[in-house]
């Protein structure tokens, strides 16, 4: 008896086991062997009833299982007992069955449903751009990519976020572009949740089938250990659960990190981790660039929109041509022109990743121009009201700065509590001063930006001098508008720089050297800061009488470049405050003028 129980108790659990693991097969098998006992007790009762049936098998086939399969059967029955019996399995058969078989198959268009709703299930794709994590830097970045036109873009982002409020995001970040419908038919945007250090959910996503990896920092700000965040533990954990991965276009992964410290160790993986030495890994401290960035940007009010139109697949981009000199391309190039030096080739200028290699027969002509020298000195006074993890970056370049160019930055940081005395000091004093609101980076989701605007409001009410230059940090792209009809000179988007930056380097990461050189403030091989801007009135750069005419494009770039005997490249100019890059057929014979109030943007080589 104990050894039959044992037995019946093994045959539960094993039952149990497999109804859990598999329940659909389990309740299909349950309902398949009822049916079948129901058409051998159908058929018993059939022969015994019914002298036409010769035998067993007879009452099986042509009695019980037609009489379930083909119901027009029972039409031919005159036996009134087997007409009976015939109509009870006809009616069993279609609850049991029948009714299973529906009610089966419209579970399972349901549960096909909710896993497309909430972005579960595998989801075959290829070559596609991967956002791993999600942060409010997002929705930007993925707007950007629709700018990209010379090719289709899909972009598949898995994290841990809610399917519907990610999507919401997004498309409040592609209205803002006012683009047509028919203009996106080339951008595809899939959300799934999930976990990137989860290996079977990266496969979900066909993550080996990607094009480019973006890895995006959580904004977790609790050190986990010596200089090292949560968010950048977790973005070096990703890294890692990537390299085992067979990847067919081997991606360049890109990862944001917030501490500067934490890049070395990344770039100490991928040459120390096997599974990692194949890969291309560029890690990006973006609030080091962004405190360049913000330095820059109070130096020079117009310099956030020359970023913004590099960093952007707008307009002219950056790209890099290798196997070229700087000379054939500076004199040759049709649609592209030289702005700085690589090594196995140049980074030019150009409004097509198509046509930068296209180059004209003969050598274009320049005019002889005449330069004056360009003086960096720059002096001013500058208070910074907040705090976050750029503000030592900001210092550390503006002290850069004034090594370089002997500037004088007489630079305070304001406490909140402190706001009062800073203006009465600005308020007394007569010499220029600029005033940055930093944002709270720590702040939650629903609360970025709340101590800018506050701070903005209560020195709008007691600023009394109206030659203030007031500078605004801003994280959340949303909250631009907001602050518009405040009395201010610029505002800075931190999370849209860093998106346009971040879906640049992903894309094109033979650019990452040229953007490395272009955000330092240091001095180079010559001992001055190469491959630098600077914006400069037309009128403070040229001997000659302006306005100044040109043939074309490229008679103004090399007409420059040789003014300033190859120290400087022309990238583009501003006029009436609006940024014109020169792009397009650069040696298309059209009249272009320099006039004495254009804003020059030159590159420094």
């Amino acid at each position: 008896m104990n050894n039959l129980k044992s037995k019946l108790s093994r045959a539960r659990s094993l039952i149990s086991i497999k109804t859990y693991k598999r329940p659909l097969v389990f309740i299909i098998l349950t309902m398949l062997m009822i049916n079948i006992m129901i058409l051998i007790v159908a058929a018993l009762i059939a022969l015994a009833i019914d002298d036409s049936f010769t035998g067993f098998i007879d009452a099986f086939a042509n009695g019980s299982m037609k009489w379930l399969l083909s119901p027009n059967a029972i039409l031919a029955i005159t036996n009134p007992r087997t007409l009976f019996l015939a109509v009870v399995v006809l009616i069993t058969g279609m609850i049991l069955f029948t009714g299973t078989i529906i009610a089966l198959t419209t579970n399972a268009i349901k549960d096909y449903f909710h896993k497309k709703q909430s972005g579960s299930g595998k989801i075959y794709l290829e070559r596609h751009i991967a956002i791993l994590n999600w942060n409010n830097k997002v929705p930007e970045l993925v707007a950007d990519l629709i700018h990209v036109e010379h090719r289709k873009i899909t972009v598949m982002i898995l994290s841990d976020i809610d399917k519907e409020y990610a999507e919401k995001q997004i498309v409040n970040a592609i209205q803002k572009l006012n683009k047509a419908d028919r203009e996106l038919t080339h951008f595809n945007v899939l959300v799934k949740h999930g976990d990137p250090l989860l290996r079977g959910d990266l496969d979900d996503i066909s993550i080996s089938e990607a094009d480019a990896i973006i890895v995006m920092n959580k904004d977790m700000h609790e050190e986990v250990a010596k200089k090292m965040s949560k968010s950048d533990l977790n973005v070096i954990k990703v890294i890692l659960s990537l390299g085992g991965i067979d990847f067919v276009h081997n991606p360049p992964i890109v990862a944001e990190i917030k501490n500067y410290e934490t890049k070395d160790k990344i770039l100490t993986l991928e040459k120390t981790v096997h599974t990692l030495k194949e890969h291309v890994l560029i890690p990006v401290c973006f609030d080091k660039r962004l405190g360049q960035i913000i330095a820059q940007t109070i130096i020079n009010p117009l310099m956030e929109d020359v970023y913004l139109s590099l960093f952007s697949f707008q307009g002219a981009e950056v790209y890099h041509l290798p196997g070229i000199s700087f000379s054939s391309s500076l004199e040759k190039g049709m649609y592209a022109f030289p702005i700085a030096q690589s090594e196995e080739g140049v980074f030019v200028l150009s409004s097509s990743h198509d046509l930068i290699d296209k180059v004209a027969d003969t050598i274009s002509e320049f005019k002889k121009v005449h330069a004056k020298p360009i003086d960096e000195t720059t002096m001013m006074d500058v208070y910074i009201i907040g705090k976050n993890n750029k503000l030592g970056f900001i210092l550390e370049s503006f002290k850069a700065y004034e090594q370089l160019h002997k500037s004088e930055f007489c630079s305070q940081w304001v406490a909140l509590d402190q706001v009062d005395e800073m203006i009465d000091k600005v308020n007394a004093l007569k010499k220029p001063a600029t005033i940055v609101l930093l944002s709270d980076d720590t702040a939650s989701q629903d609360s970025l930006d709340a101590t800018v605007i506050d701070t903005l409001i209560y020195l709008q009410g007691h600023l009394e001098r109206q030659d203030v230059n007031v500078i605004v940090e801003l994280l959340d792209p949303r909250n631009d508008h907001i602050v518009k009809d405040f009395k201010i000179q610029n505002t800075i988007i931190s999370n849209k720089i860093i998106s346009l930056l971040l879906s640049k380097l992903a894309l094109f990461s033979d650019t990452a050297a040229f953007y490395e050189n272009l955000l330092t403030i240091a001095p180079g091989e010559s001992g001055e800061d190469d491959q630098a801007i600077i914006i400069r009135k037309a009128e403070s750069l040229f001997k000659d009488k302006l306005p100044l005419d040109f043939a074309s494009k490229k008679e103004l770039i090399r007409s420059v470049y040789e003014a300033f005997k190859g120290k400087i490249m022309p990238l583009g100019y501003f006029r009436g405050g609006i940024l014109e890059m020169y792009e397009g057929d650069l040696l298309e014979q059209k009249q272009i003028v320099v006039e004495a109030e254009d804003e020059l943007v030159l590159m420094k080589l």
